[in-house]
């Protein structure tokens, strides 16, 4: 009995297996697509490239829409300004939501619009309008419960009713704003301050010296700061804390939780996964690879390593990787940019094959048997064939992960049957020889 591949059983995921470089974000993907803006929801990502064409990305299709001059706007949804048009963006193309001349629009949802004009601020809250004697640049809250505006130096806090929580002179330059359960705000010297419900400090982080403009957005735990044309860093929201810092010099950022995309200065962009919404389930004969992403995210690929090669795998889409070996086994998921390492015990899986054709495969996954072309679960009497030996090939989720042979017992029958046949055979071929022989002689 041979087997091609070990089977293996992994018992891992990857949070307790991580051992080095536990890095949260990955990135998997990066095109160069000529964006000029870039926008991403839980149901498509949108970008307007340089020849002004809107870019919408869905579940199932690729739309692609010429539009003048526009400015997408990050919602609960993403929406686009045209002109004095306030737009909607789905996967089947643009809903007009409202037309206001001399407008800029801030909504967070059809029913939740913030609108600075000539008069300041307008809220429209589920019909309702409310004027705030204040303009500046606007920003909605991921849960659409609060908004902050920079106006100059000063920082202000409302809820989604217009009531003013705080306002706060911060006396320096503010680059941008994120109002969550902390308001986090990025000011000059890339100098990030995480506000709390009473106007205090929570906590500070000084990122660098120089005067760099920074952007700022949340995604899950983290606190995203693009340090413009410098790099990405990512902090602990709850404490300031810096736990990763990449290489991407970009000029606008856009998150939802447990995806961040960047666009950099030559118009390509980068898209980065939360190692979180990476799963690795331990099956037989290897690794299953699961991705909790919106259905849009299919591009891009992350490459499995191990100590016998390596495997790329897409991302957004299921896949088994088989991994041969024993023991311990180090693993490690690499993007473009970012790794995850990680350590993982593996075990054999016990497979047998009788003469008789009964093929037993004990393992864990989505386990099927070959023989002879067919396919048969994981424990059944398989046709055998004639022929004095058979093979069975294992497979989990469709990758093979094992081949072995057994004797074959019809076979044996087939030549045990055959033996009187070939005796008579014999004897009366030599009877027949022996009847011609006298003949001659007589002769």
């Amino acid at each position: 009995m041979r087997i091609l591949l070990p089977i293996l059983l992994i018992a891992i995921t990857i949070a307790p297996l991580i051992r080095v470089n536990a890095l949260p974000l990955i990135e998997v993907w990066n095109g160069n697509v000529a964006a000029r803006q870039v926008a991403l929801s839980r149901d498509l990502m949108a970008y307007i490239n340089e020849n002004g064409t809107l870019v919408i990305i869905s579940n199932h299709s690729r739309l692609e829409i010429k539009v003048p001059e526009g400015r997408l706007i990050k919602g609960n949804g993403i929406f686009i300004q045209i002109g004095n048009g306030l737009y909607l963006i789905g996967s089947t193309g643009l809903e007009k939501i409202m037309e206001c001349e001399g407008c800029t629009f801030f909504p967070y949802s059809r029913d939740k619009i913030a609108i600075v004009d000539s008069k300041g601020l307008l809220l429209l809250v589920n019909g309702e309008k409310k004027r705030i004697r204040v303009r500046g640049k606007v920003r909605w809250s991921e849960n659409g419960q609060k908004i902050s505006v920079i106006s100059g130096d000063e920082l202000i806090l409302l809820n989604a009713s217009g009531r003013i929580i705080w306002r706060k002179d911060l006396n320096t330059q503010i680059f941008d704003s994120e109002p969550d359960d902390l308001t986090y705000v990025c000011m000059k010297g890339c100098e990030i301050y995480a506000i709390n419900g009473n106007s205090f400090m929570a906590w500070t982080n000084k990122l660098c010296k120089c005067c760099i403009p920074g952007k700022l957005d949340r995604s899950g735990n983290y606190l995203l700061v693009l340090i413009q044309n410098r790099n990405l860093a990512i902090l602990r929201a709850g404490d300031g804390r810096e736990l990763q810092s990449l290489p991407l010099k970009g000029y606008e950022i856009d998150a939802i939780p447990g995806i961040v995309a960047i666009r950099d200065g030559n118009g390509r962009i980068h898209l980065l996964v939360d190692a979180d919404r990476i799963s690795l389930k331990g099956e037989s004969g290897g690794i299953l690879v699961t991705w909790n992403v919106p259905g849009w995210f299919k591009l891009g690929e992350v490459k499995i390593e191990h100590p016998w090669g390596n495997v790329s795998v897409p991302v957004g889409v299921n896949s088994f990787v088989p991994i041969p070996g024993y023991g311990d086994v180090n693993l490690t998921i690499r993007g473009t940019s970012g790794e995850l390492s990680l350590t993982a015990r593996v075990k054999p899986l016990d497979v047998t094959a009788t003469p008789l054709g009964d093929v037993r495969v004990h393992g864990e996954g989505n386990l099927e048997v070959e023989v002879g072309g067919r396919r048969y679960p994981p424990e059944a009497r398989v046709d055998t064939g004639w022929l004095p030996t058979y093979s069975v090939r294992v497979y989990n989720h469709g990758v093979l992960v094992a081949e072995l042979s057994s004797m074959n017992a019809r076979f044996l029958l087939l030549i045990s049957s055959l033996i009187p046949v070939l005796l008579a055979i014999i004897i009366w071929r030599s009877r027949r020889e022996f009847s011609k022989s006298e003949g001659k002689d007589a002769y």
